[in-house]
């Protein structure tokens, strides 16, 4: 037999950090399916979780000095236990009132988001003039908040690919286009339709300037509808280039007083505004949009834990502040809370099942998934289904159809792979959700919530193991696995071993036995046992002497069927 004789060899798994997915159904030459395990674990994911805050300068309310982000920093939050991906810019436009903004600041925001990149993050950003409301302007004139929106285009589409989301920024206190001081904007209740026109052109710059795949925020519902109508999104017009399409929400007083501190209209000082018209149409337009901010201020029990999670899950929350307000973030860790934030803000998605079946000249992959988290992804990017063969480490990427921001609640995703395309041979299949801009960095792409998948040195999920023969589905490649007709491997014992090792099986009937040993690549070691068993149960000695250590695998075919296990020498 020569080395790599696929039609006889089956190959149970390479190496023990990529552990097999659970096999647990019977399977024909047609149709192989594995199932999941569900992980707990928090993970860090890209676009979605905690933000981390920063600012321009060390003073808060000055902005004479340019304080560069920590890359350091950057990594370890990243790295750390709450496993943060997004950090919060603040730059603070204080010096330019009257004046363009100038090439050392504008050389200094390009510095950030390299450190940015560099350690693995995004970013949410956001421009202002000042942090301290005070009798004096907020804001430079609109004609000058236009030219630095002109100014800033060209650094924010040479770094679209670290930019989660820009908050509009620009008009008033901290941005957030409330207290303004300005004839040109009018303040907050009191706004005229010419305020609101000068309103929406700085919007309308800010699309114009920011890339077309970067959404923006705003911080009020009213906002949105008095500058762009008060038509909902659907499913249908989402994801288009339309403002109504591309403006999502932060909220930066999240469930306290006011409704969140006028987020949400008429609702007195300590009425709920879930249900409310501003309420419902935040919640619907966050399900394509995202939907971030912080807490600022205790407000039970609205800010309860058990409280603050079902309003994340009703608005969609993706991101929100670590830093702030830490008495409602220690209330929401004191309660057990915050750890179960960490999991679900934003997307989560587990895999459920995945069944490969022969159709036709194709396999039809249909992996079904559920997306546990708060919202879905709002930014785009594709999946791939990859086909790594295990001999020649060639690999083919198979596109999987359809928009991954649609990916919510229970649901299906099926690929279909030309097989044709495929040379016999044994193959890993990974589900690869690599970031749009930043496809070769592991640290952007999306892992799916469940144990012994995650790759993270390709940043890829591991499907399971099939072989390919005759350009057709062979057998599934499985560990532990009852066959239909009554014939069972057990795991060798001790394993690891050195130098002896027991290999026990099970036979329902009386038959040929043939037990062979590979080492991973596929090479045949030694033919333990070829013969004829009567039922019952049976065990084998293995003398590993003279053998080197490493991964081997331990095969049997009874009565036309097959099974492997993974045994480790250990010398």
């Amino acid at each position: 037999m020569s080395r790599f004789d696929y039609t006889k060899i089956i190959l149970a798994t390479l190496v023990a950090c990529l552990a097999m997915p659970v096999f647990n159904q019977a399977l024909t030459r047609a149709q192989t399916v594995f199932t999941y395990t569900e992980s707990d674990e928090i993970i860090a994911n890209p676009e979605r979780g905690l933000q981390k805050y920063s600012i321009t300068n060390n003073t808060y309310y000055t902005s004479e000095n340019y304080s560069n982000i920590n890359e350091s920093t950057l990594t370890g939050w990243r790295t750390g236990p709450e496993k943060v991906t997004v950090i919060y810019r603040y730059f603070l436009l204080g010096n330019f009132m009257d004046t363009v903004i100038s090439e050392t600041y504008l050389n200094n925001i390009q510095l950030d988001f390299d450190r940015i990149r560099n350690a693995g993050l995004k970013v949410l950003v956001r421009f202002s003039y000042t942090n301290r409301q005070s009798t004096a302007p907020q804001q430079p004139v609109k004609a000058m908040i236009l030219q630095h929106i002109e100014q800033l285009g060209p650094v924010l589409e040479r770094n679209k690919d670290v930019i989660v989301a820009q908050q509009a920024g620009f008009i008033g206190t901290w941005g957030e286009w409330y207290y303004t001081n300005s004839t040109e904007f009018g303040t907050d209740g009191n706004i005229i339709p010419t305020q609101w026109q000068n309103r929406k052109e700085v919007v309308d710059a800010m699309l114009a300037a920011t890339p077309s795949g970067i959404p923006l925020q705003v911080r009020y519902p009213q906002a949105k509808i008095t500058m762009y109508g008060t038509t909902a999104l659907t499913a249908e017009t989402a994801y288009s280039d339309s403002p109504q399409a591309r403006i999502g929400f932060y909220n930066d007083a999240f469930l306290n007083v006011w409704g969140d501190m006028g987020t949400y209209r008429n609702t007195g000082q300590f009425g709920n505004p879930v249900g409310t018209s501003d309420y419902e149409f935040l919640a619907n337009e966050t399900q394509y949009l995202p939907m971030t901010g912080e807490t600022n201020g205790l407000n039970p029990p609205r800010t309860n834990g058990d409280n603050a999670v079902v309003e994340m899950d009703l608005t969609n929350w993706s991101i929100i502040n670590r830093d702030y307000h830490s008495s409602v973030i220690n209330g929401w860790i004191d309660s057990g809370h915050f750890e179960v934030m960490l999991k679900y803000l934003g997307y989560r998605f587990v895999l459920r099942k995945a069944t490969f079946e022969q159709n036709g000249e194709n396999i039809d992959v249909t992996l079904a998934m559920d997306n546990t988290g708060y919202a879905r992804p709002f930014l785009k990017r594709d999946a791939w289904l990859v086909f790594r063969n295990l001999i020649t480490e060639e690999e083919q990427s198979f596109p999987a159809p359809g928009d991954l921001r649609t990916w919510h609640g229970d649901f299906d995703v099926v690929t279909p792979v030309e097989v044709s395309l495929l040379d016999d041979g044994i193959y890993e299949v990974y589900l690869s959700i690599p970031d749009l801009h930043l496809g070769d960095r592991p640290e952007y792409a999306i892992r799916l919530a469940n144990e012994d998948v995650w790759d993270p040195e390709t940043g890829r999920n591991l499907l399971g193991y099939i072989e390919i023969e005759d350009s057709a589905l062979a057998v599934s490649i499985e560990e532990d696995v009852y066959l239909p007709q009554g014939a069972l491997l057990h795991q060798n014992y001790p394993n690891p071993f050195n130098p002896g090792t027991m290999i026990a099986f099970d036979l329902a009937e009386s038959g040929p036995v043939r037990i062979t040993i590979y080492d991973i690549t596929g090479r045949l070691i030694k033919e333990l046992q070829n013969g004829v068993f009567p039922a019952g149960e049976h065990a084998l000695r293995w003398d590993s002497s003279g053998i080197s250590s490493g991964i081997y695998l331990v095969r049997l075919d009874a009565a036309g069927f097959s099974q492997t296990i993974r045994s480790t020498l250990l010398k």
